[in-house]
């Protein structure tokens, strides 16, 4: 079989440095559609950021799950349209109150190194999360209180309280090998990670690359393409440079490349599909002039969502409605209706609030990941000049807004993205909304139903209990909703490959034509 070569250096990004990526690889400008191989047998992928560490017992970023979701099983998955589909667990079934889950597992399951996957491996897996401070896994298993096995094939967990959405919250946790683990430590795993997927390590050289190969004994899907070499690139630009000089055939572009990749010859192409990210304007309702719910109701109505969407981001968004999640999201409400742009009733509002013009802070990041965040920010800003509503627009870098919003003290607006990786409303209103996360307001009535969505077990029931609390946001304005977000991305013409909602980069399905 033909392997396609390429060789490549990464120039970690410093301040006012640009990364620089080259390559050789099968072909290059227009040409290149026609120069691939008919059977090419690896892929070069650039995403945003590098791994932590190889050991998914520590790291959970979302790129890191990129490469995690290759090389190791999980009890479930979740698929590219957002559905739940098993993976390790062939089923699973819960209490009446859903403090008990119990999965069975697929007894063909099996590691790279020939042994089975069994109960003690993933009672293990999740319980060295638990026990280990440095893990960034904790989120997911801070409700277990305690797991037990009757069987190699058989797990199950006691919560410390209800959760209808664990089935979603176990796909983050990666199974590693009991055996492998203890007998190397962290460390040592780290350098010679195992898992039970379709791909398996072959390298990781921090700030470089990390190289997958293809498993051909993989116990279950296997992934078309053999080779897989991942390289950590910061820079949007050269990203974009990166793929029209052939050394990287798929990465993640922002929607004003897409033009620029479009009109680059036959040997490229753009694809997107609609994301898991929510962009919203939050409120700090606790202080200040934003507990008045007239003027929230007012900013709301004068952002003009569609001039955004058509002007910054060239089309790539939708309009969003009060739901704060998307529309592959478990838990979106399809009978909303976009939300309103009206200046004159907006400027009504303002005057019956009783604001009395005093400039209202406004955060956002200079650098995050908030499609054209420095534009939209500006603009919006510019928009509720228009109805009569000063701010003071204040960035700062990614570090310095994350620690103002999980520490609460976002003064009065700041724009900001959500983008629930587990593609469930579980994550948003938690964080976005109830009293345990990073909201601004507080609202006995959605306190109550949050806790409610999350003790109700069947899926149509508690897609109506959220409902309720997208209809008291559409009421309140504690969230101002703005677009939905369009994922777009650069690829060779010759690779056949579908985006997935959550954003994640699926290795399994991509082919060359």
């Amino acid at each position: 079989m033909f392997t396609r070569t390429k060789r490549f250096a990464a120039i970690a990004v410093t301040a006012g440095v640009i990364i620089a990526l080259t390559a050789c690889s099968a072909g290059s400008s227009s040409d290149s559609a026609t120069s691939f191989p008919e059977h090419a047998d690896s892929i070069t992928v650039a995403q945003p950021a590098d791994l932590k560490t190889p050991d998914p017992v520590i790291d959970n970023g979302l790129l890191s799950l990129n490469i995690f979701h290759a090389v190791f099983d999980q009890l479930t998955e979740v698929d590219g349209s957002g559905g739940l589909q098993p993976r390790l667990a062939t089923s699973w079934e819960a209490s009446a109150d859903a403090k008990t889950w119990s999965f069975t597992l697929n007894s063909a399951a099996k590691f790279s190194d020939g042994t089975p996957v069994t109960a003690d491996d993933v009672i293990f897996s999740f319980q060295t999360v638990i026990d280990t401070s440095t893990s960034l896994n904790h989120i997911y298993t801070n409700n277990i209180e305690s797991m037990t096995s009757t069987g190699a094939d058989n797990v199950t967990f006691t919560l410390k309280s209800a959760d209808a959405n664990f089935t979603r919250i176990v796909y983050y946790i990666s199974i590693v090998p009991k055996a492998v683990y203890t007998a190397l430590g962290a460390e040592g795993f780290a350098k010679a990670p195992i898992g039970s997927g379709p791909y398996t390590f072959v390298s990781w050289t921090p700030g470089v690359s990390t190289v997958l190969k293809k498993n051909p004994d993989a116990w279950g899907a296997q992934g078309t393409i053999t080779d897989v070499t991942i390289v950590p690139v910061a820079d949007s630009e050269a990203r974009v440079n990166g793929l029209l000089s052939g050394s990287i055939d798929l990465t993640a572009i922002a929607p004003s490349q897409v033009d620029t990749v479009k009109n680059a010859g036959s040997g490229y192409s753009e694809v997107s599909a609609q994301s898991n990210q929510l962009v919203y304007l939050g409120m700090n309702t606790l202080t200040g002039p934003l507990a008045n719910a007239d003027l929230r109701e007012a900013i709301s109505m004068g952002i003009d969502r569609a001039t955004l969407i058509d002007t910054l981001l060239g089309g790539n968004g939708t309009v969003a409605t009060a739901a704060s999640v998307t529309p592959d999201v478990n838990g979106y409400d399809d009978s909303l209706a976009p939300l309103p742009f009206d200046v004159d009733k907006a400027k009504a509002l303002v005057a019956s609030s009783g604001y009395d013009g005093s400039p209202i802070v406004f955060n956002y990041q200079t650098d995050g990941n908030v499609p054209m965040t420095n534009e939209m920010a500006q603009s919006i800003a510019a928009q509720l000049a228009d109805i009569g509503v000063n701010v003071t627009l204040t960035g700062g870098d990614i570090a310095s807004f994350t620690l103002l919003w999980t520490s609460k003290q976002l003064q009065g607006l700041y724009l900001y993205q959500f983008s629930p990786s587990m593609m469930d409303a579980a994550t948003t209103l938690n964080y976005l909304y109830g009293p345990t996360g990073y909201a601004l307001f507080s609202d006995p009535d959605l306190n109550a139903l949050i806790v409610e969505a999350g003790t109700t077990v069947d899926p149509d029931a508690r897609n109506a209990v959220i409902a309720k609390i997208w209809a008291i946001n559409a009421e309140k304005n504690y969230i101002a909703n703005v677009d939905y977000s369009v994922g777009t991305y650069g690829l060779s013409s010759q690779l056949d490959w579908t985006p997935r909602a959550d954003g994640q980069v699926d290795f399994r399905t991509a082919s060359w034509k």
